[in-house]
């Protein structure tokens, strides 16, 4: 290793011990300024240099602030300096870009301008940039000029780094503690009580409980409620009234600060000014309370006034003595009294260094003299109170003295000190005290504009001060120092209220006693005014005296009636505004009703006009076909009608699921069995180009739900996907058990609870938001004329709707579409049938049966009536017939064999199919009901489900398939 390799190692140990070695110095530290003292005099002595010290910049950069300076051979800078005074304007500016200053000699420094800032001659100055500006630096000086070494710039560099951190972190510290200790001494210092709550709701959203978390010691005597900390109000007191609990509430759940005024939880009487505030993040539902008690305060008030009172008689008896002191010209003026405490004769002359300074005793004249000096200083308090004593300059007599002034001041400068001085020798500690508060009390009493009232109750005299003539213009000369003068000036309204009120307290044990009512002015007028009193009472308790002071309060009152009418007129506008509303919102519905109305039959008009058109094409061509003898050709037109009215029973049959009228027929069911069965229809359904998987949840939870209609619903959600992926894809069918809390089943509209979803997952084109919007509205379709009737979305959208549950659309353009239908969770086990599809056979080509049982068909349609008593005919059973409720009944009456009623729902002449429904079964419990009907007539029929012995088959239908009802109801 080389000599200067040796060299370099030797310093780079010596400035990491040095560093080290700092840092421990520093590590117990808190104080900012002994810190950073520490810091750079350790630097100073390290580098051997003249002065090295610690400054921060001040708001305006260029002046700055010295925190520390250690300046063994150069001037000690210290408080506020002009940033010159250390260093050249160019120099700082080069500093203010983040710049190290290294000069060796300022003289042969350009940027210094031949310079010598602070009586330095070389320098290291270090900047501390915080946020691009600069904060802070660290200098090092020498009188002399100096070479710095790279070791010695970057030491001055790392100490800087160092001390900025440890100083920044100090003052964060220091201002943490201090501010904690202000807040806890506040908390316990202050006289409001002060609680922190955490607030608890209920799952409608109400708060129902709070957790006191923590309260200051004025909480208990505020709310009546000891030992409260950790504890809920529902276990403290059971009874305790809501509108607390909605106060809190409210201010959790809002963010908003309330402030109110309530009744307090004690049986005494006392009301509380309650101020609520957030506290801490919203999810928490912390609220900070504080409780002013109102009652409290307006005693303290009339304590004040009566104690304002007293302090000022007092003063008036007391023997003081004055002066007045002009520093400017050196003049001081003592009145004699003041001069006999200084042991001087009447009318001597006096000055401040020839009588005040050689009065004073000896061991007391520093103390004196230094209360002077704080009173003059325009930085201080500006006012003079001390206590010395005094060695009379003529008579030699010892003598305790105490002083007070009140400093004036002119553009900062003090101009005078003008003050009393009173002889507290006898009893210096207690006198003095009651001298200061009664100076004190004087000045207040005389700021306030109170007239201030003292009622002698022994002899009936009542002074007043100067106020009443000041505020109310009635001159001491034509006052009458009576009570009854007083009562005379009250207005008549208010007169025997307030009598009975004052009396009140007198007559009882109380003291305090306050009211509001309008005084007369001497000008005639009145005046509105809070009169507020306080009785004494002798050692025996009776009444002898009342103070007590008149505050005008006309003002506040007059403001208090217009803020009240201009609060009626803005909530009178705001029902205004409202009404408009709701009638604006009211004809907007209207028009969207009407056009909704309109969408629909046009809609409705279109596809039965075709259909209705096929059909009447059907049987005319049939006729026709008759008349010509072309008999072979009448099948392929029969086709062709059925067809046609297949075709208008499933627009029916989607138009019952839109508007949610359908009747159901809902079991128990597995929906992942249910998926299983019906998966093999759905692949060769959406063909091969579109790849199908199921996901089915293990576990999955049991729905009460019609399983053909929920088929129907989940094989038209993936042919819509199919059409969605012209050129192939993939499907995903999956289930999930979901439990929806309050913000969930809000987004989806549904009700909290647990739920079935069976989700439909495309790859295909998404939908755009003008269309996911009319999606469900009937007889919408984006897809060619021809290719889509728009309904089926609106029959599964009301399916869903009809079951308890809901649909829902997730959809991005480009990235596919998942509709997810819900089902409310049901918690018997599954029908094992309920997810297979029903399967029948054709009725009408078995052989009839013979004696198989009698069956009452009801409806007022001849032709239909004709088509089902033949149906049942040919199933081998006796058939009667009736054309209204009347004659069913009848024949009801008259035929006890009848096992099954067949009857269309909707009937003229007053009894409708239900009802000859329960007539029946009131007759025969026993009896079987089939009811017809062209629509689901909730209404009549009462819910969506029938009882176990009834049945229902919707128009149009089928032969075949009322041929299969029968045999099953009848078997």
């Amino acid at each position: 290793m080389s000599r200067s390799e040796e060299l370099s190692r030797e310093q780079l140990l010596d400035r990491q011990t040095f560093q080290l070695r700092l840092l421990d110095q520093l590590h117990d530290l808190s104080d900012p300024q002994q810190i950073v003292a520490t810091a750079v005099a350790a630097l100073g002595q390290k580098l051997g240099v003249g002065r090295c010290g610690y400054a921060t910049v001040c708001d305006d950069g260029a002046t700055l602030q010295i925190e520390a300076d250690w300046s063994p051979a150069l001037s000690e800078l210290t408080g506020r300096i002009p940033g010159a005074k250390l260093i050249s304007a160019p120099s700082l500016a080069l500093l203010r870009a983040g710049e190290t200053l290294i000069i060796p000699d300022v003289t042969a420094d350009p940027q210094s301008e031949g310079d010598i800032p602070g009586g330095a001659q070389a320098m290291i100055v270090f900047p501390l940039l915080r946020y691009g500006r600069l904060d802070a630096l660290v200098y090092v000086q020498e009188p002399a000029s100096r070479a710095w070494t790279a070791q010695e710039v970057t030491l001055v560099q790392d100490v800087a780094l160092r001390v900025r951190d440890a100083f920044d972190r100090a003052r964060a510290e220091g201002q943490l503690r201090a501010s904690e200790q202000r807040y806890r001494e506040l908390f316990n210092a202050i006289d409001i009580g002060f609680c922190v709550i955490k607030v608890r709701f209920d799952p409608d959203g109400r708060a129902s409980d709070y957790c006191i978390l923590e309260v200051n010691d004025a909480f208990a005597a505020q709310t009546g409620i000891a030992d409260a900390r950790g504890r809920w109000m529902r276990d403290i007191a059971p009874d305790h009234e809501q509108h607390w609990f909605d106060l809190y509430g409210r201010v959790a759940k809002t963010g908003i600060p309330e402030q109110v005024e309530l009744p307090a939880t004690t049986r005494d009487g006392r009301w509380l000014m309650v101020n609520a505030y957030p506290l801490d993040a919203p999810e928490e539902h912390h609220v900070a309370v504080l409780f002013s008690d109102l009652t409290q305060r307006k005693r303290t008030e009339r304590a004040l006034e009566r104690s304002r009172e007293e302090l000022e008689a007092a003063a008036a008896a007391a023997d003081l003595g004055r002066y007045d002191y002009r520093p400017r010209e050196g003049r001081l003026t003592w009145d004699d009294r003041c001069r006999a405490l200084f042991g001087l004769s009447p009318g001597v002359p006096v000055s401040y260094d020839g009588s005040f300074m050689a009065g004073v005793h000896p061991d007391d004249l520093a103390g004196a003299v230094a209360a002077v000096n704080a009173a003059l200083d325009p930085a201080g308090p500006g006012r003079f109170a001390a206590e010395y004593r005094t060695i009379g300059i003529e008579d030699g007599v010892l003598r305790y003295v105490s002083a007070h002034g009140l400093a004036f001041f002119e553009n900062g400068v003090a101009t005078r000190l003008i003050g009393t001085v009173q002889d507290v020798t006898r009893d210096r500690e207690a006198t003095a005290a009651l001298r200061e508060v009664s100076e004190r009390l004087r000045l207040a009493s005389r700021a306030t504009n109170d007239a201030i009232w003292d009622w002698d109750l022994r002899t009936d005299h009542v002074t007043w001060n100067e106020a009443l003539y000041a505020v109310y213009g009635h001159p001491p000369s034509e006052t009458e120092e009576t009570s009854q003068w007083w009562l005379d000036h009250i207005h008549p309204d208010d007169r025997a209220r307030v009598y009975a009120s004052i009396h009140l307290v007198i007559d009882s044990q109380g003291t305090d006693w306050s009211d509001e009512y309008r005084f007369q002015r001497q000008d005639g007028r009145y005046a509105d005014v809070l009169d507020r009193g306080y009785l004494i009472r002798d050692s025996d308790g009776a009444p002898i005296r009342m103070v007590g002071a008149l505050l005008d309060v006309t003002a506040r009152k007059a403001n208090e009636r217009l803020l009240e009418q201009e609060h009626q007129r803005l909530v009178h506008e705001i029902e205004e505004t409202t009404a408009e509303r709701d009638r604006a919102e009211e004809a907007l519905r209207q028009s969207q009703k009407m056009e909704a109305v309109g969408q629909l039959t046009g809609g409705l008009a279109h596809d039965f006009n075709n259909l209705l058109t096929g059909i009447s094409g059907a049987l005319e061509m049939m006729q026709v076909r008759i008349t010509q003898g072309r008999v072979a050709e009448l099948e392929k037109y029969s086709v062709a009608a059925q067809g046609a009215v297949r075709r208008a029973a499933a627009l029916t049959h989607r138009l019952l699921a839109f508007s949610r009228r359908q009747t159901l027929d809902p079991r128990p069911t597995d929906v992942n069995r249910l998926i299983f069965d019906v998966e093999e229809l759905i692949r060769r359904t959406v063909g091969p180009h579109v790849e199908v998987e199921t996901a089915g949840k293990t576990g999955l939870w049991t729905t009460l739900v019609d399983p053909n209609q929920l088929e129907n619903a989940i094989i038209n959600l993936c042919i819509n996907a199919r059409d969605a992926m012209p050129d192939g894809g993939r499907i995903t069918i999956d289930t999930a058990n979901c439990r929806l809390d309050d913000r969930d089943a809000r987004e989806r509209d549904l009700a909290p609870g647990e739920y079935v979803s069976i989700s439909v997952t495309d790859t295909g084109t998404g939908m755009p938001p003008d269309v996911v919007s009319r999606a469900f509205d009937p007889f919408f379709t984006t897809k060619p004329i021809g290719e889509g009737t728009g309904l089926g979305l609106s029959m599964i959208y009301g399916f869903a709707r009809q079951s308890g549950g809901h649909v829902r659309i997730d959809t991005e353009l480009g990235a596919g579409t998942t509709m997810c239908i819900y089902l409310p969770r049901h918690m018997e086990a599954p029908d094992v049938e309920a997810a297979q599809a029903g399967t029948g056979s054709s009725m009408l080509e078995q052989d009839a049966q013979a004696d198989a049982g009698c069956i009452l068909v009801v409806d007022d349609e001849p032709t239909v009536r004709m088509l089902v008593v033949e149906v049942a005919e040919d199933l081998g059973y006796d058939v009667l017939e009736a054309f209204d409720g009347q004659s069913a009944m009848r024949i009801l009456q008259a035929y006890p064999g009848i096992d099954l009623l067949i009857t269309d729902v909707g009937l003229p002449g007053g009894m409708n199919g239900r009802q000859i429904a329960d007539a029946a079964l009131s007759l025969r419990p026993t009896l079987r009901v089939l009811f017809i009907t062209g629509y689901a007539e909730n209404a009549v029929i009462g819910s969506d489900q029938l009882a176990p012995n009834m049945a229902l088959v919707t128009k149009p239908f089928a032969m075949d398939a009322l041929a299969a009802r029968i045999r099953e109801i009848m078997d």
